[in-house]
């Protein structure tokens, strides 16, 4: 089944529809394969139906559907309904938005669990508090997701009986399901209606005993980000956990974030050799600001060992990292880093060409800039990026036209490049060119990137710009993107940037803005106008 979704789709809502008018408990199995957790709220009046096969397939339905539901859609439904009910019900939903707490009381002990729990989302805080007692009395875990939600429910005698309910199970054997529900725990810590310090504090003592340590290492298994990193933190604060293999399977977890904070912790937390283990997964990860840490945490605790990872690091595709790598090395040894650069980029070494390129922008003088420019037509589309990038670091003046001829590439990652470097020395725009860039080209991604290098040119020559565009492009986006820039100018226009206007300077915009007046709102030509001509 797919994850239930929140949105309620045009198919289901047919379904919702037909089910109202024809009562078929073939609706609701159609329903119940959409797994949209949406139509639970437009079920639940089902329950209370006098039809039994009706009842059973609304029971089984809802019931099916929150098996595969996250816990944070969990706060989502207990909302939506009350949104749903007891508003806008139909003669069909009576009897469940009536519902009493003297109901709940004389349903059987064989009624189906489901019925209660959706009791206890209930809009009358009656029905829902009858509900919690029933709710209460489960005692195999799978309450713990609806007492959590009831933890913060507006009536506070719910409330009171709840975290009674609550401190009662937090014992080892409900590690797993607090874990599971780990969102909903969290959750407390940014509500309101009361203080739940103690409650989540003697959770996560919980989680943190030896005992718990297995249901922790199932849970960094878990596909959901927030729960692995939950799990993992908890293990490594268990007295029982070896803090090196927790970092290392963190280390080894898909999610970069997760990495990282791995990479911090690892400093904090080991020493000798089980940290020069964890600092070689780090060094080799793919995400930048991990190798970031393994390079600082490597000079830090051992320069001697570090100074061959920082020489590999003069290297690295990320800046951030060279610049770190120089940094450290410049403590021990003097070196030439442009020398450097140089020699690898004419050492023809194709795997390392890129990051000499951008190197040697970082640190070479003017005249290096021809070394680079040799490069401007290479295959690679990561070594051309270098070059732009280097040279308008190095010798922007001197390469202006090769910056505009990077801006208008068909690949989107030079032009995008080019975006950057001409913002960084945005003297050598030039209005015309970018709006006719914006209205001939056949790129839209040169379009894009040259709408957003326009506001850059600033004062009355971007409203000349825009006014120009505005009347003279067919494409309906660019059209909106510029009248969205038009706002933003006028509402920016007091500024200091703007000078003084001569009679003919003035009279030009004016027939400029004559000739797209009825593409603008009033307001927006009454606005213009004014500044125009004040």
């Amino acid at each position: 089944m797919p994850r239930p979704k929140r949105e309620l789709s045009q198919q289901v809502q047919v379904c919702i529809n037909k089910l109202y008018k024809q009562q078929s408990s073939n609706w609701i199995r159609l329903i119940r394969r959409s797994g949209e957790i949406a139509a639970i709220p437009y079920l639940t009046p089902f329950l209370e139906s006098p039809d039994l096969e009706l009842q059973t397939a609304a029971e089984n339905t809802i019931s099916d559907l929150l098996q595969h539901c996250p816990p944070s859609d969990l706060v989502w439904l207990s909302e939506k309904m009350r949104e749903y009910l007891p508003y806008g019900f139909t003669e069909n939903a009576s009897q469940w938005v009536h519902l009493t707490a003297e109901n709940v009381k004389k349903w059987p002990a064989s009624v189906h669990p489901i019925k209660i729990i959706m009791a206890s989302f209930h809009w009358n805080g009656y029905v829902r508090e009858e509900a919690l007692k029933r709710i209460i009395q489960f005692h195999d875990g799978s309450e713990i997701p609806f007492l959590l939600i009831r933890m913060n429910d507006w009536v506070s005698p719910i409330r009171f009986h709840t975290y009674k309910a609550l401190k009662q199970r937090i014992h080892t054997h409900n590690a797993g399901a607090f874990i599971r529900n780990i969102t909903l725990v969290k959750r407390l810590e940014s509500c309101g209606r009361d203080r739940y310090e103690t409650l989540t504090e003697s959770v996560y003592d919980l989680l943190r005993q030896p005992e718990c340590l297995p249901e922790l290492e199932k849970g960094t298994l878990s596909t959901d980000r927030d729960t692995r990193r939950f799990c993992l933190q908890m293990a490594l604060e268990s007295r029982a956990a070896v803090p090196a293999e927790v970092l290392e399977k963190a280390l080894y977890d898909r999610d970069a974030s997760i990495r990282l904070w791995a990479a911090r912790q690892s400093g904090k937390t080991l020493s000798g050799a089980g940290l020069q283990h964890i600092l070689l997964l780090m060094i080799n990860d793919s995400f930048p600001s991990v190798r970031r840490e393994a390079l600082e945490l490597m000079a830090h605790h051992s320069p001697e060992q570090a100074i061959p990872f920082l020489k590999e690091g003069l290297l690295d595709r990320n800046a951030v990292i060279r610049e770190i790598a120089r940094r450290h090395l410049s403590q021990t040894e003097s070196v030439s880093y442009a020398e450097l650069y140089l020699d690898t980029i004419w050492s023809n070494n194709e795997r390392y060409l890129a990051a000499a390129l951008y190197g040697l922008g970082e640190t070479g003088q003017k005249e290096d800039a021809e070394v680079i420019a040799e490069y401007v037509h290479h295959p690679e589309i990561h070594v051309r990026k270098a070059v732009v990038h280097s040279l308008a670091r190095l010798n922007a003046d001197a390469y202006r036209e090769l910056l505009w001829q990077s801006l208008l590439d068909s690949q989107p990652g030079i032009s995008r490049e080019a975006v950057q470097a001409l913002n960084r020395h945005t003297y050598l725009l030039n209005k015309e060119r970018l709006v006719q860039g914006i209205i001939e080209s056949h790129c839209v991604h040169v379009q894009r990137n040259m709408l957003r290098l326009l506001p850059a040119v600033g004062g009355w020559q971007q409203l000349e710009g825009l006014l120009d565009i505005v009347a003279r492009t067919r494409s309906g986006w660019i059209q909106r993107t510029s009248i969205h820039q038009l706002h933003n100018w006028i509402h920016a226009s007091g500024r200091s940037y703007r000078s003084q206007l001569t009679d003919e300077q003035a009279q030009a915009l004016l027939d400029k803005l004559d000739a797209c007046t009825i593409l603008l709102e009033p307001k927006q030509v009454h606005l213009l106008r004014w500044l125009i001509t004040s």
